[in-house]
């Protein structure tokens, strides 16, 4: 009888009721229709708004996707890929990841990542990521054949792109040039050499460790261009009062068409396009930057 109550269904009682069972009739029609279709309500508002929550979160993010214009295009989110979005968080530069790995990209999403799902080789993902408005691209896929394809691709689509693509063996680096890389990192290559380095000069590579890794120090290196905006143009580093006035060192600068200046003179003068290459915390970073593009 309280499945046919409450499923509404109507059939006659099995028994004539008395009035207290007709109060207790009326009662359980009340409290438990409205038990069940709470339940009910609650089972398909899950189902619901997690559909429209997915829904709005790709809408609000293909957005912002639209508006990104000059950030970094990360193809492959394994481990050269996660390390290269801390680089950038840290710098603050904008970037989105294109992963393969459904869950993983859930898990990005859930964290606030620009990321997209799917096959970086393929002409609309690329497209979908801003490839013809992207300032550079990372080729970080595990397979080198994808990373060749990924190079081939991208360059296609904007001949003024940096591409930075990883090698797993020596033989794909060549092949990666060809496809128009502009640089290629083998991870051989620089484990090799780390593994010498810490062998032969054990405390030049624990300082570079502490400069870059500490938490306390957090040291970074970074590129600061002095452009027509700029009153660093017909100064020079002494007149500047680099030092003095961020607390960043100025430790080599790069003119057009001539080699990087290591430790450059006091008196050296900057001209348009000059790129300073300095070393400070972000603050100090930070400042310089703003000193550097101010008028």
């Amino acid at each position: 009888m309280t499945v046919i109550t409450l499923s509404t269904v109507g059939f006659q009682e099995v028994r004539p009721l008395s009035d207290t069972g007709r109060v207790f009739t009326a009662g359980l029609i009340i409290v438990g229709i409205g038990t069940v279709g709470y339940g009910f309500g609650n089972l398909a508002a899950f189902f619901i708004e997690g559909e429209m929550k997915e829904l709005f979160r790709t809408h609000k993010m293909e957005k912002i996707i639209k508006k990104l214009h000059d950030h970094i295009i990360i193809c492959g989110y394994g481990d050269e890929g996660r390390h290269a979005g801390e680089e950038f968080d840290r710098s603050r530069v904008p970037y989105l990841i294109i992963e393969k790995d459904a869950d993983l990209v859930e898990k990005l999403h859930n964290e606030d990542r620009l990321a997209i799902h799917g096959d970086a080789t393929d002409d609309e993902v690329l497209l979908k990521a801003g490839i013809e408005r992207a300032k550079g691209l990372i080729a970080a896929v595990p397979e080198d054949s994808e990373n060749v394809f990924v190079t081939l691709t991208a360059r296609g689509f904007n001949p003024n792109l940096t591409i930075v693509a990883r090698a797993a063996n020596e033989s794909t680096i060549d092949k990666l040039f060809r496809a128009g890389a502009t640089k290629v990192i083998s991870s051989s290559e620089i484990g090799g050499k780390r593994m010498a380095s810490v062998l032969l000069r054990p405390s030049v590579v624990n300082f570079l460790d502490v400069i870059m890794h500490d938490q306390e120090l957090a040291l970074r290196l970074e590129e600061i261009t002095v452009n027509e905006k700029s009153n660093f143009a017909g100064k020079s580093i002494r007149d500047l009062r680099i030092r003095e006035r961020t607390g960043a060192m100025v430790i080599a600068f790069k003119r057009e068409g001539m080699p990087i200046q290591i430790n450059p003179p006091a008196e050296s003068t900057l001209h348009f396009g000059d790129v300073l290459i300095v070393m400070g915390n972000d603050s100090q970073v930070d400042d310089l930057g703003r000193l550097a593009n101010s008028a």
